[in-house]
């Protein structure tokens, strides 16, 4: 039979493909629509099957990931002991060589310039017709003309790309050269026992310390050199923000994921022993890497900060306290040791179960108090009458950024104290967030320029920012900087505020500023 009217249909979940034929069109169409809702029906149950099978194997890839995540925590302390705690020395060295000179000077044939003024060849008939001659000689002359200045442009914008270059180079030489200088310098104060080098090492080896992400590694340091002594406070994980899932099953009468958590009495446990590791490690840490051997005694304090539910109110508390000398410690086996029976046996304080969080008065308190701190000047309730920013004293420009950032992390319970006058070098202030966070120790420095901001200042203050052991440096000017400067920072926890934004900050403060730079 012979049919009139085709069409064909596909589904393309399916990879089927089908020519439908008929006597009239209407028969085409009742066709075509059965054997598409046949497709359409086994394509669903497909899917299903499909959709079913993804959320199995979900359920086991998030229950692998669980598993590695749990032990993770388990291996707080064997972790370090694979490792070599000391800091790299030469990893702190800045290596990067500037790059090549690639600057291709351009090369020019006078025969290009001939052909594009169209120069005709010497012919017989300039012998006849003299002016021809005299034509193409101009032409030629011209063309010469037009080739040497070529040249001497291509030559001129080659040599000043070569002096850009090296000013350049220089610049960025030297200032590899002086942060090098200030790593070794830090070395040499840290080996021969310098206090403020030794604390800034341990800050080193600490922020160095790989851990699972409910860690924050936030904590403060201080060195006796008397005693030698170290003593860390460590901002302990809360227990809300460990993880307790141990499994995840896919149930299929409901067609979904469900995950199963730790009992109650097990993450207790957990998280015990999570905090005594972390504690072991720490005084691991410390005894390992200082390799001067001036750190013969650790006190460790663990703190958790949180929100009383009784109360609503935020507390702090120090809720284990540890001391151990360096030669009472290195007797202990750690691969071999329960973390909890070990805390005890080195004589620590903690109350009761460390999920209650009930605080115990530490062993050894750290004093915030440093010595380069200065009092401070109140300038910022006259910056509305200083006339130009640019023009101020250089440290009364420091004492007024020291109040606007003192105004803007009072905001968080932070503090700012200016240091000792540091004449354009060295640290303006150091500001302290108490959030555990996104807080920490802040270097601020201060900068009353009236010409671009050399790399080399934002080099200095990565290099502070170390010694410090600073989570984040912020450099402030009246002027701006280069794209060299921006380059230097992409990667690294440091904020250059120029004078448009320095001004937009003042504004935000309701204090109206002008900065003016003389050029």
């Amino acid at each position: 039979m012979a049919y009139n009217y085709e069409t064909t249909i596909n589904n393309s979940y399916l990879g089927l493909s089908k020519i439908i034929k008929g006597q009239t069109p209407a028969e085409v169409t009742m066709k075509a629509q059965n054997q598409l809702e046949i497709w359409n029906k086994r394509e669903q149950r497909e899917r299903q099957k499909e959709l079913i099978q993804d959320m199995k194997q979900q359920a086991e890839y998030d229950s692998e990931n669980a598993l590695k995540e749990i032990n993770s925590y388990k291996n707080i302390l064997n972790y370090t002991l694979q490792v070599n705690d000391q800091v790299d020395w030469d990893k702190l060295y800045d290596n990067e060589n500037f790059s090549s000179f690639d600057v291709t000077k351009k090369r020019y044939d006078i025969q290009d310039f001939k052909l594009r003024l169209k120069i005709p060849m010497p012919t017989f008939w300039e012998r006849i017709f003299p002016k021809m001659k005299m034509k193409r000689l101009e032409l030629e002359e011209q063309a010469k003309v037009q080739y040497e200045e070529a040249v001497q442009k291509a030559d001129s914008e080659y040599e000043d790309a070569l002096v850009i270059y090296n000013k350049e180079k220089e610049e960025f030489d030297l200032a590899k050269e002086d942060y090098n200088k200030t790593i070794k310098e830090f070395k040499q104060k840290f080996e021969e026992g310098d206090s403020q080098a030794v604390e800034d090492y341990i800050r080193l080896v600490l922020e160095n310390s790989s851990y699972p992400d409910a860690i924050t590694k936030e904590f403060n340091v201080q060195y006796n050199p008397e005693s030698e002594i170290g003593i860390i406070d460590y901002v302990l994980p809360h227990p809300s923000t460990i993880p307790n899932v141990i499994d995840y099953k896919f149930i299929q009468t409901r067609k979904e994921i469900v995950s199963k958590e730790m009992k109650k009495k097990d993450f207790e446990e957990f998280y015990e022993d999570i905090i005594y590791q972390l504690t072991l490690r720490t005084i691991h840490e410390l005894f390992e890497s200082v390799y001067n051997e001036k750190v013969q005694t650790v006190v460790f304090n663990g703190w958790v900060q949180g929100i009383d539910l009784a109360t609503g109110q935020d507390f702090n508390s120090c809720i284990l306290s540890v001391q151990t000398t360096k030669e009472e410690f290195e007797t202990i086996n750690l691969e071999r040791v329960n973390p909890k029976e070990c805390f005890r046996n080195l004589k620590g304080l903690s109350s009761g179960a460390l999920k209650n969080l009930a605080p115990v008065k530490p062993i050894l308190k750290i004093n915030r108090e440093d010595s380069r701190f200065v009092e401070s000047k109140d300038i910022l309730a006259e910056a509305n009458s200083i006339p130009n920013l640019a023009d101020m004293a250089w440290d009364d420009f420091e004492h007024l950024v020291r109040g606007l950032f003192e105004k803007i992390f009072a905001k968080h319970g932070g503090e700012v104290k200016v240091t000792q006058a540091s004449r354009d070098g060295g640290v303006d202030a150091i500001a302290f967030d108490p959030d555990p966070i996104r807080g920490g120790k802040f270097v601020i420095q201060a900068k009353r320029y009236n010409k671009v901001v050399s790399v080399s200042a934002v080099r200095d203050l990565y290099g502070t920012m170390i010694n410090e052991g600073a989570v984040k440096g912020i450099l402030v000017t009246t002027s701006h900087y280069g794209k060299d400067s921006y380059e230097f920072v992409k990667d690294k926890p440091i904020t250059l505020i120029d004078g448009s934004n320095l001004v937009h900050l003042f504004n935000e403060e309701g204090h109206e500023v002008r900065i003016e730079i003389k050029r």
